[in-house]
């Protein structure tokens, strides 16, 4: 298997059914494609981050490689060769690509090459060729909703004319990004966010903490997404999120001491452009959801906070009070605000105090 760029889970984590949470339409969907010998070309998997598309993507190209399946069934034996080599991550006729490390578009060399070798290599050729073990090849495109401009003419090319006994299927955050003249020769196929409770239930299974009341807490930050969760119980977010946390409880705020503090612990997650930018909108999301949980308890809502700092500056204030509820109101509204505006977060705390 081809694969450009990290990602969290192992590709052999992500090639059992028995692994995924939720998504039982869209394997529905695909199991009666295959019952009526309807597998197309190219299908695009869409919705937001971390809810496990790359992981059906991989399960789905398990059950079209797996030799002792058939055709017209959406399972793999998880035990011959090619089973185990997709496990592996090494199985010639599955190829994937996606955002190489610390990159924020797909270049254009990983669909076809680059200098000497543009056309002769990448995964529009790779899929071009015929397969060497199984009777097709399938190839996943993670991260189609970021590909570098001419990424997308050739991308069209290969989809205006599929190579025999081959399969595309391409995975995105953002159908809205994805360009008309590539979404209109896909089959979309969209997803829909995690429960909290699956999110929770993941988190210990791949490892990522044991600690149920962390899981608990991590998965309800998360809107419904594992990538997510497992971020919030990285120990520099987190210390981000207390920081935030402790400074928004004090009254009267210091927004000169909570902003140089705040923006050190941001630092600290990351020095490259793009993680400053996607760590930079968690400022935001931690003020919104502290906002939020005070503004519900002092509406009467709900009878405390869940998180502990935003519990005790409930107790400091006059619960149902209009002034009270209109001064937090307009806090959240700026936090709304500048989430829009992520390198704008982390001087978030001189905005609410203005």
């Amino acid at each position: 298997m081809d694969r450009t760029g990290a990602r969290d889970v192992s590709i052999g984590q992500a090639t059992n059914w028995s692994r995924l949470r939720g998504h039982n339409a869209q394997r529905e969907h695909f199991e009666g494609i295959l019952a009526a010998g309807r597998l197309g070309h190219a299908y695009l998997l869409v919705g937001p981050e971390g809810v496990g598309k790359l992981a059906f993507a991989r399960c789905l190209a398990a059950c079209l490689l797996c030799p002792r399946t058939d055709d017209s069934t959406l399972e793999a034996c998880g035990e011959c060769q090619s089973c185990k080599q997709i496990a592996a991550g090494s199985h010639p006729d599955l190829l994937e690509v996606g955002l190489p490390e610390g990159k924020n578009v797909v270049p254009i060399s990983v669909l076809v090459g680059d200098g000497e070798s543009r056309g002769r290599a990448g995964l529009c050729y790779d899929l071009s060729l015929s397969p060497m073990e199984s009777d097709r090849r399938v190839a996943i495109l993670d991260d189609a909703d970021h590909l570098e401009r001419d990424g997308y003419s050739a991308l069209l090319k290969t989809l205006e004319e599929p190579p025999a006994r081959s399969v595309m299927i391409l995975v995105a955050g953002s159908e809205a990004d994805i360009r008309d003249t590539i979404r209109s020769r896909c089959q979309l196929i969209r997803f829909s966010s995690l429960p909290t409770t699956d999110v929770a239930d993941l988190l210990i299974e791949i490892g990522a903490t044991d600690n149920r009341t962390e899981a608990d807490e991590a998965a309800g930050l998360a809107d419904g997404s594992v990538a997510t969760a497992a971020l919030m119980l990285d120990p520099n977010m987190r210390t981000l999120r207390e920081t935030l946390y402790r400074h928004l409880a004090r009254s009267p705020m210091d927004p000169l001491k909570m902003t140089e503090e705040v923006v050190a612990a941001w630092e600290s997650l990351g020095s490259d452009s793009h993680s400053k930018r996607v760590n930079a909108t968690w400022v935001a999301r931690f003020a919104i959801e502290f906002y939020r949980s005070v503004l519900r308890v002092l509406a009467g809502a709900d009878e405390t906070s869940t998180i502990p700092e935003a519990a005790s500056l409930c107790s400091q204030l006059a619960a149902g009070d209009p002034a009270t509820l209109d001064r937090i109101g307009s806090m959240l509204d700026r936090c709304l605000d500048a989430e829009r505006d992520p390198m704008a977060n982390v001087m978030l705390p001189l905005a609410l105090e203005a």
